[in-house]
């Protein structure tokens, strides 16, 4: 595969889509974002779409949860 995805920015980028924002930091904490519990359900069913077959019960996902630290869970998973 000549051109590698860069998942970690799409994640960044959907997580703004889904808070209206322009652009977050992807070093920042998931409560620090803004994002609730509606909005924790819409990123796990684009992480879906992203990343293929995941578990969420396995993710590890709180408010201090980082966007890089949750594309790393998720690259873990499916490997």
């Amino acid at each position: 595969m000549s051109e590698t995805i860069n998942t970690l920015e799409m994640l960044r980028k959907e997580t703004a889509k889904i808070l209206n924002v322009e652009t977050v930091d992807t070093h920042v904490g998931l409560g620090e974002l803004g994002i609730d519990s509606l909005n924790v359900v819409e990123l796990i069913v684009f992480c879906e779409q992203l990343y293929g077959s995941i578990d969420p019960e396995q993710l590890n996902i709180t408010q201090f949860t980082t966007l890089e630290q949750l594309d790393a869970q998720l690259q873990q998973q499916t490997a």
